[in-house]
């Protein structure tokens, strides 16, 4: 199995530089990890490029991080000033879009990803977009193939059955004085009661989190909602009676679900996040497809299926055997 020391090891030899642009959600994000350790390990040195809220998900590793704000003239700009650094530079996309291959090319940047969105013209190698598969796969598929297609063997062939989020210091740090100061009982469940947008026009949020705040007292767990800054009046009418802090950084955030006893949330970022960190969750689905899109965790149970949403009692007994299975 690659480790993190191994992985970070290879820096110690001389490595090529490749620009990754990272999916745009935070979900997503979690869910390229086992990609982008399979790259570092094959010898890559890891030039990060997405969203500005992304890159804090990345902040324990030794990897670069640029954003991009949303401009795309000033993006191009500063990305191919990025580049100008490195002769030949290379790039791999791991979004779908256009823009992705757009903003690479146009600053200097020979990119390979999957010939989709009508954007194979601008790629040095498009990547043939694979049969439906889980995300995680996914990303590590056009990773592999484009290994392959840049002539580098790939460093192992087997997937990771888990992800591998690698903390800051800083963060672990936060997660602890965040705990001192909010006197925060050790046994805690965090609660994520709200999943933005729609999927197929649909709500992706489960509406009965608040009722499990009764019986997760029962099993001395102190319920416990940390929003994020939009989402703190949504929070307030789905679980009044969990106890609902000031949103903190998504970095902090993270190292906080990796103490919890249970992590319980939609189909969202926040399920990716506690399997990157490998805490015991429950993921609570009812509009989405979880073959695809299912955290990536062997600590995780689902409860629902697209179509059909959990009764209460059901996530209640989820709740009992994820709880089980981490005393054993």
């Amino acid at each position: 199995m690659i480790t993190l020391s191994k992985l970070h090891s290879y820096r110690n030899k001389s490595m090529s530089k490749l620009f990754v642009r990272l999916p745009n959600h935070i979900g997503d994000a979690c869910m390229s990890m086992p990609a982008l350790d399979l790259l570092e390990a094959s010898g890559f040195d890891l030039c990060l490029v997405g969203k500005p809220f992304v890159g804090e998900l990345f902040e324990g590793t030794l990897r670069r991080f640029d954003p991009i704000e949303g401009n795309l003239l000033e993006d191009i700009r500063r990305i191919k000033e990025l580049a100008a650094s490195v002769k030949n530079p290379k790039g791999l996309l791991l979004p779908n879009s256009l823009g992705s291959a757009l903003l690479f090319t146009a600053a200097g940047i020979k990119c390979t990803g999957y010939g989709t969105d009508g954007r194979s013209i601008l790629l040095e190698h498009a990547i043939p977009k694979p049969p439906r598969m889980h995300e995680v796969e996914r990303f590590w598929n056009v990773a592999y193939k484009a290994l392959e297609a840049w002539g580098v063997k790939p460093a192992y062939d087997k997937l990771p059955k888990r992800l591998n989020m690698k903390l800051a210091q800083r963060n672990e740090a936060g997660a602890r004085n965040l705990i001192s100061k909010i006197n925060l009982p050790e046994k805690f469940a965090i609660l994520a009661p709200i999943a933005k947008g729609r999927h197929e026009g649909k709500e992706k949020y489960w509406k009965h989190f608040n009722e499990l705040v009764a019986p997760l007292k029962e099993r001395g767990l102190t319920p416990v909602v940390f929003p994020a800054k939009d989402e703190i009046d949504a929070v307030k009418l789905a679980a009044p009676d969990a106890i609902i802090y000031e949103p903190t950084s998504l970095g902090n955030f993270a190292a906080l679900c990796s103490r919890a006893s249970i992590v319980i949330a939609n189909d969202s970022g926040v399920s990716h996040i506690a399997s990157a960190v490998h805490a015991p969750q429950i993921t609570i689905v009812g509009v989405t497809d979880t073959d695809r899109t299912s955290p990536w965790s062997d600590l995780n149970m689902i409860v629902g299926k697209k179509g059909q949403w959990p009764e209460v009692n059901e996530v209640i007994s989820a709740i009992d055997q994820v709880l089980s299975k981490t005393k054993s």
